[in-house]
């Protein structure tokens, strides 16, 4: 099984200086970086069996433009979504207070999987324990297929580190991986499971 995970292109909230929020869409850039990819998909000449979207706006209207050059149909997946955020942060300007005082914040925990802006939102472990699900998910109904998934950052991030590194991760090895991982929008990164051996290859990241 060879699965192709791809962050969505740019958002209209990072035109306009504003964190992103779930109905976020693309901007001309944004729509330009995913009709791009989906020429440069195109001419790699593989068969998607299937193509997953997150339901954030963002990853729908950027699976949608690549798969339509694939002819394979869109399907939504949830619990494949961004992290989520404390409810007060989702369209803040990002030269407003909370929205610096959120980024010291996390940058101060990025070894805690626990962390939560002031208690609020998800925390790093419970995508991970998402990125888990979908991995077992996958595992269990598409071996042999070749599956393309679009997503966001964080959760591409929790999905690499949650095959490499299994269910029974150490936290701090975990932490580390995940901080250490860098998806630009519309980067492309190649998982590959093989039967045999049951393990996972990271053939490339952020292509």
């Amino acid at each position: 099984m060879r699965v192709y995970l791809v962050r969505h292109g740019q958002s209209t909230a990072h035109d306009t200086g504003k964190r992103q929020s779930p109905d976020s869409s693309l901007s001309q850039k944004g729509i330009s970086q995913a009709r791009l990819l989906a020429r440069k998909i195109k001419k790699w000449g593989v068969s998607f069996d299937r193509v997953f979207s997150s339901d954030l706006a963002r990853a729908k209207q950027t699976a949608e433009i690549i798969a339509k050059g694939l002819n394979c149909p869109v399907e939504v997946f949830v619990g494949i979504h961004e992290k989520e955020q404390h409810p007060d942060l989702y369209g803040l300007d990002t030269n407003s207070k909370l929205h610096k005082e959120n980024v010291k914040a996390y940058e101060a925990h990025l070894k805690d999987l626990d962390y939560k802006f002031q208690g609020k939102g998800e925390s790093v472990r419970e995508v991970a324990s998402r990125a888990i699900k979908f991995r077992n998910h996958l595992l269990g109904s598409h071996l042999g297929q070749d599956v393309l998934v679009v997503s966001h950052g964080i959760f591409i991030r929790s999905f690499i580190a949650s095959c490499i590194l299994g269910d029974s991760f150490d936290d701090s090895l975990f932490a580390q991986v995940h901080a250490g991982l860098d998806i630009g929008n519309t980067g492309v990164s190649l998982l590959e499971f093989g039967e045999k051996n049951k393990n996972w290859k990271l053939i490339y990241l952020n292509n």
